[in-house]
Parts: C-alpha cells; sequence; structure tokens
C-alpha cells in the first residue's frame, strides 16, 4: 500500500461523505446514500490495510524525533479502525438515517415528521400534552428504531471483537489514545462535587419556570425549560446570522470576506432542525448549515457551529490531510464552546443584545444551571457507554440507561432511547474533555485579553492563529502551549459552581 495515495483516496472519501451529509440533513435529499460512498472506496477499509497501517504506527514510535510522523500514523490507523467498522454496517446506517427523515408522528390530527416533533415539543407549555408528544416519540423509536439500532450496535460489537479486540470499548481505547479510566474518574468528581449545588439550584429553576418538582419530571420537561421562550424578546430569530456575523467583526474576523463558508439558511421541510456545520473541503468548502426559529437554545447552537466553521476555514491549506481531516475532535469542539458560551458572557449579553445588568445575570445562571445538566448528562452517558459497549451484549441495558441517566439528572428517561442516545465511536468523549479543554482555553483569554476578550482585535489575532493548525494538536498539547500542566477537570468545577452563585 503507497501511503500517500491512500492519504488521497481518504480525503476524497471524507469530501463525498460530507456532502452527502450536507444534502441530506439540510433537507435536499431525503435518501442517504452511505453505502454507496463507502462502497465506492472499498479499499480503504480493509484488515491489511488496518494492520499495515498499526506496524507503520508502532515502527515510528520506536524511531527518535518521529513525532509528528508517529502522530499522522496515529490518525490514520484511527481513521481505518472506524471506517473498517463503520463499512459493515453500511447499509443499516442508510436505513437508519431513512428511517428518521420519514418517520411522522400524529398529534392533533395532523402528521408531523419526527425531526420537527422535537421543536413542537420543547415549545409546548402544556405538560400533558408535551408529555403525549414524547410518549408517541418513545414509541415511534421502540417500533421504527430500535430494531435497526439493535442490529447494528450488535455488528459493531462483533467487528470489534473480530478486530482482535475484547470489546468495541477496548477498540475505541485504542483508536482514540485515549484512557478511559482516568477520563471516568474526572467526571465522577464532576458528579459528586457538583450534586449538591446541581439539586438545590436546577430544581430551583426547574420549579420556578415550568411549575414542576424535580422528583416528578421527566427528561422530556427539560426541553421545555431549555427553549425558554421568556428570552425570546432577546433572542430574536431575524437578527441571528448578523449577530453572529457581527460578533466576529468585533475581533476582526470578517465573514463577508470567507467564500469559503458557505451559509445556508434556507428553510426546507426535511432540514434539520438545530444548525450544523459539514467540512466538505477544509479549508475551501464548510457549510454552515442553519434554520433560524429564535430563542435562545437556537442562537448557542448557531455560534457552536459556527466555532467549527471557522476553526476548519482557518486550518492552514498547507498542513498535511491528517491534520486538517482527521485528529482529535475535542479540539474543535473546544473551539466551538468558546464561541456557543459567549452567551454566558454577561458582557457580551449586554454589549451585543442590549440587556441591562439584571437580565444578563438572570440568564448567565440561567444558562450555566444548564450547562451543570449537560455536564452531569455527558458523565452519565459516558458511564453507560463504558458498560453498553464492555462485550457482554446489549440485552437488559435499557434499564441501565434509564437509571444511569436518571441518576446523574434526577429527571426520569425513558428506556426507549438507550440505542438511539448513543455516540458512535465513543464520540460523548470528545464533548468531555473538549469541556475541560474549553474552561481553560477560557481561564487563559480572560487573563490574556481580558473578560471582554470579544471586543479585542488581538484576540481574534489568537484564536486565528490556534485554529489556523487545524488539528494537528490534541487538547493536552494545546494547553500546554498555554503553560497549562494538564488538562484539569477543576477548572470546570470552579467556573460552574461560581458562576452559578455570583449570578443566582
Amino acid at each position: 500500500m503507497d501511503v500517500e495515495t491512500y492519504r488521497q483516496n481518504s480525503e476524497k472519501f471524507l469530501s463525498e461523505l460530507e456532502k452527502e451529509y450536507y444534502f441530506h440533513f439540510s433537507g435536499q435529499k431525503d435518501s442517504l446514500n452511505i453505502a454507496e460512498i463507502y462502497s465506492s472506496h472499498g479499499e480503504l477499509f480493509s484488515p491489511e490495510n488496518f494492520e499495515f497501517l498499526k506496524s507503520l504506527k508502532e515502527k515510528s514510535l520506536k524511531e527518535k524525533n518521529s513525532g509528528d510522523e508517529s502522530k499522522r500514523y496515529a490518525y490514520l490507523v484511527r481513521f481505518c479502525g472506524e471506517g473498517l467498522i463503520e463499512q459493515k454496517v453500511k447499509e443499516l446506517i442508510d436505513e437508519i438515517g431513512e428511517v428518521e427523515a420519514k418517520a411522522v408522528i400524529d398529534i392533533d390530527g395532523k402528521e408531523v415528521s419526527f425531526r420537527y416533533s422535537e421543536v413542537l415539543l420543547s415549545n409546548e407549555a402544556d405538560k400533558s400534552k408535551r408529555d403525549l408528544i414524547d410518549d408517541k416519540r418513545n414509541l415511534k423509536v421502540e417500533t421504527d428504531f430500535n430494531p435497526k439500532l439493535y442490529d447494528y450496535w450488535s455488528q459493531l460489537h462483533e467487528y470489534s471483537k473480530n478486530l482482535g479486540f475484547a470489546s468495541y470499548r477496548e477498540l475505541f481505547a485504542f483508536l482514540k489514545g485515549e484512557n478511559f479510566y482516568d477520563l471516568s474518574e474526572s467526571m465522577e468528581k464532576l458528579l459528586e462535587q457538583t450534586a449538591e449545588i446541581y439539586e438545590s439550584h436546577f430544581g430551583k429553576l426547574l420549579l420556578r419556570e415550568t411549575g414542576i418538582e424535580l422528583s416528578k419530571s421527566i427528561r422530556s420537561d427539560f426541553a421545555f425549560l431549555r427553549r425558554a421562550a421568556k428570552y425570546d424578546r432577546f433572542f430574536r430569530k431575524g437578527i441571528l446570522v448578523d449577530l453572529f456575523r457581527d460578533t466576529l467583526e468585533e475581533m476582526g474576523i470578517i465573514l463577508g470576506r470567507q467564500p469559503n463558508i458557505i451559509l445556508d439558511v434556507e428553510e426546507r421541510k426535511n432540514k434539520s432542525p438545530r444548525a450544523f456545520c459539514c467540512t466538505v473541503r477544509v479549508p475551501e468548502e464548510i457549510y454552515l448549515v442553519v434554520m433560524p426559529k429564535g430563542g435562545q437554545d437556537d442562537f448557542e447552537a448557531m455560534f457552536h457551529e459556527g466555532g467549527h466553521a471557522e476553526h476548519f476555514a482557518n486550518a492552514r491549506k498547507s498542513l498535511d490531510f491528517e491534520y486538517r481531516f482527521l485528529g482529535d475532535n475535542a479540539v474543535t469542539e473546544g473551539y466551538a464552546f468558546a464561541l456557543e458560551h459567549l452567551m454566558q458572557n454577561k458582557q457580551w449579553l449586554i454589549s451585543f443584545l442590549k440587556m441591562s445588568v439584571e437580565d444578563a445575570s438572570d440568564f448567565v445562571y440561567f444558562s450555566n444551571v444548564l450547562k451543570l445538566w449537560f455536564l452531569r448528562r455527558y458523565a452519565g452517558k459516558f458511564k453507560y457507554e463504558l458498560l453498553l459497549h464492555d462485550g457482554s451484549g446489549i440485552d437488559g441495558k435499557d434499564e441501565l440507561y434509564r437509571d444511569i441517566l436518571t441518576s446523574c439528572n434526577l429527571m426520569q428517561y425513558s428506556k426507549s432511547d438507550y440505542l438511539k442516545d448513543v455516540d458512535e465511536a465513543f464520540y460523548c468523549t470528545n464533548y468531555i474533555r473538549a469541556w475541560i479543554f474549553e474552561a481553560q482555553l477560557k481561564d487563559y483569554m480572560h487573563k490574556k485579553f481580558g473578560y471582554d476578550w470579544f471586543k479585542k482585535k488581538k484576540a481574534g489575532d489568537f484564536l486565528r492563529e490556534i485554529w489556523s493548525y487545524g488539528q494537528k494538536y490534541n487538547p493536552l498539547e494545546i494547553i500546554q502551549q498555554l503553560d497549562y500542566k494538564e488538562l484539569d477537570i477543576n477548572y470546570l468545577i470552579d467556573s460552574i459552581h461560581e458562576e452559578i452563585r455570583e449570578n443566582q
């Protein structure tokens, strides 16, 4: 196998894959033809290629001064390993995508797409009606999604063992080069050290905003709480794109001079209601897709995905393929959080949304309490996924899912989502490490540029500089370049405590 040819063909494959995802999730294409793309590039993902790349990685690790080369091989091994097992279920990926695109449920006598029912759920103030929508969504998941998802995860588990690993969990610990045990310990620490403040403040917020006691709540109540219609006067649908553009411009980043970022704001029937980003060619062709609907959650999603778009659009074209398309996705998630979390910055809220000091404090409190909900949810997801993928099979783990997530969020979860609410390739660890990374990045930027860093061109220059490296460096390497010793979850825990207590 010629490695350079492998790199070139891999880039073509990922470009086609991202374009397919763009057309499907932007509502321009009902079917999702992942199987066809995998089939046309099937030579990339063979056991022989996987073993060959592993041998190159191992050989380079033994050589002196081979850091850059061994890193590139490590990224290629991860890419090949993931693709190797994903191509085995390529038809199921298409089938599951088609099920979701075509699924409908009946709400008040009207057929509503499964995707859009999530929007209706979050906007429904009547709890009894909201519970009914939730029940119908759960039933649809059980009848239409779960049979295929069961086959999907079962086959991935089997193929992981065929590669010589004890489990899917062990395969991805190897591919990602992560110590799942250490990360699990960190999240247990977060759960323990935020238990009291979470129960007190989330319970108080839920009761104040919805009239529902925490002990009587279910997960879908969070969707309505997060929708937070009372803030809509600030987060108006019509200002979303301009607000993002103006925020960047304040830092000297001119979106209008970035033709490589293609902004798709057109409304379509089957378009994903949540913003997303597709990196078709890095850095030349980046799609930032949004269907503005208004509300703080919509704005958060736009800024998050906009962070991805800016990161990849600013990556140096001269970077190796591995650093433009592959690498550690906790990096881009961290950069996405950096822009998203501007909405937890009082000065940004006052400057750009013209909030009063009181309104800004109230929203920062609200936003950080919800952030803590997500942190605890992902601690639960990680704990559950470690058990789901431990090699012992899937049967009976629906109750495990329900019990673990319920204990972390103190809201009743349904068993229905035990296979749907699962991230491929342990992607949940990317979000977790990104939150930790972003907390330290924020600490650095506050010290270097001030709390109002978003007004400083030097801060924009700094972001463009670190964005320009694509994903060559992982979060630990970036943090160490900023004079931090290690990724330290204490920055995240302390920040949450401080923001909630200062703004309550």
